[in-house]
């Protein structure tokens, strides 16, 4: 039976209570589900009442659940950022970081870098997912994730990260066999491959100066995986309005695509480096976080575009400071 001074078990049930369900708490904590049921059954016998309605599906907080997370919330962020600091904050740093960041980047462009930083911190181990959404960084699931667009919910800690600039590219023997289109309106003549992945809509419409006009292709392939276009992009088969520069920094400089729909493009978007508040408080994370943004705020700044014909989407320069939100 757990008593009610055990941090563990409370530790236990908050992570339970923000990811919402036994199985994703225990994946956070690196325990079994049993154990980490039998931790809050033991904190409701000690305390005599009962913190989770068990008879309900999906399993919800009672009232005396709902004070005691509030509680036990800043009970923890306290006792974490008591520990940190009565450990020496000079000690090398050690321990594990998931970081999640879209697929085909961590595909093509994340390993270099997780690499330098694993150079000058040999203790730390880094985790690297794919998929998470804001939520799931509120939740806990990962410790840092690069997220499109400013996060919304509350309890986040977040930098930017600099702009993904989009262009309309397609490959010079594309567009020797089929002509350069040079208007949304050319596209019904053309193939086209659209990225419909977990990163950010499908895109619906371009823009050009205070012109909008809609993406209507003859055929189209859709796809959830950016590297798959780009592969059939590369090899002739079709165009994309909507590449990252990121992506396609290298195939433009060396003449393997070109822009194509003359200053039309999907407006930038801005991304962040996400965390929350209880990982920000433990000094391996903030301490990557930091690191992170930066080396991506300086990766984005050298992928200048190298056309002036779709001039409209530069990066622009990032924020330096961490924001939080409320």
């Amino acid at each position: 039976m757990a008593r009610t001074d055990d941090l563990s078990a409370w530790r236990a049930f908050v992570t339970f209570a923000r990811s919402g369900t036994l199985t994703a708490a225990a994946g956070v904590l690196e325990t079994e589900v049993s154990s980490l049921s039998r931790a809050i059954t033991g904190l409701e016998k000690t305390l005599g009442c009962e913190l989770i309605r068990h008879n309900t599906r999906p399993l919800q907080l009672t009232d005396a659940g709902r004070t005691a997370l509030k509680r036990m919330e800043t009970i923890l962020r306290a006792h974490d950022s008591l520990m940190e600091t009565l450990q020496n904050d000079n000690r090398a740093l050690t321990g594990r970081v998931r970081l999640s960041t879209a697929q085909g980047f961590a595909t093509r462009r994340l390993m270099p870098v997780i690499r330098r930083f694993c150079d000058e911190h040999p203790g730390m181990s880094i985790d690297i997912m794919t998929g998470i959404r804001e939520a799931d960084v509120a939740k806990g699931l990962c410790d840092v994730a690069v997220l499109t667009g400013e996060p919304t919910l509350p309890g986040l800690v977040y930098m930017s990260r600099g702009r993904n600039v989009y262009l309309p590219v397609a490959s010079p023997d594309y567009i020797r066999q089929y002509g350069l289109p040079v208007t949304p309106e050319n596209l019904k003549s053309h193939k086209g491959y659209i990225y419909c992945g977990p990163v950010r809509g499908e895109t619906k419409e371009l823009t050009r100066g205070n012109r909008t006009e809609p993406v209507q292709f003859g055929t189209s392939v859709r796809s959830t995986d950016i590297l798959a276009v780009r592969e059939a992009v590369l090899a002739g088969m079709g165009v994309a309005v909507d590449m990252p520069l990121v992506q396609i920094y290298e195939d433009l400089l060396e003449g393997r695509l070109v822009p194509i729909l003359p200053g039309w493009s999907l407006p930038p978007i801005e991304c962040f480096v996400v965390t929350n508040r209880d990982a920000w408080h433990m000094r391996r994370v903030r301490v990557f976080f930091e690191w992170f943004a930066k080396t991506m705020q300086g990766l984005f700044a050298t992928m200048k575009q190298p056309s002036r014909r779709s001039s409209a989407c530069r990066p622009s320069g990032p924020a330096s400071t961490a924001r939080r939100s409320s």
